[in-house]
């Protein structure tokens, strides 16, 4: 009787699981997607609606966005408040303090593109997956 309700404990963790992935690599509608500023009052004018197109968005955008928002916990406010990743949020705040531009986007990149390949679905057995980046 153990083995059946250790069993049906591991099958829930795996459904609440894939729920959760499934909420995480979901899109958002544009209004709580997450809008690009380099300052206050200064839009870029791009808006991300699901983490892979955070990743596109936060390759491109110009660095003083990357500068603004993150001085300002705005990444990983949204990450846990809007898509739901309480673990990359707090990968997120662990970056170090006192970097910034360029070094700075490459390690936000780093841990947005190790996340992606974590939460990624498992391949089908005839068929590979593709990665995010140099990760």
């Amino acid at each position: 009787m153990a083995k059946k309700a250790s069993a049906t404990r591991l099958n829930v963790r795996k459904t609440a699981n894939k729920e959760l992935v499934s909420r995480i690599l979901r899109s958002v509608p544009e209004q709580v997607g997450f809008h690009f500023y380099i300052a206050l009052g200064e839009p870029t004018g791009e808006t991300a609606v699901s983490l892979a197109d955070f990743v596109s968005k936060m390759e491109k955008v110009d660095v003083r966005s990357v500068d603004f928002h993150f001085s300002r916990r705005d990444f990983e406010n949204w990450i846990r408040d809007v898509i739901g990743d309480a673990e990359l949020a707090l990968r997120m705040s662990r970056i170090r303090v006192g970097i910034g531009g360029e070094v700075l986007r490459q390690e936000i990149l780093r841990v947005l593109k190790a996340r992606l390949n974590e939460l990624k679905p498992l391949p089908l057995a005839t068929s590979k997956q593709p990665s995010f980046g140099g990760v």
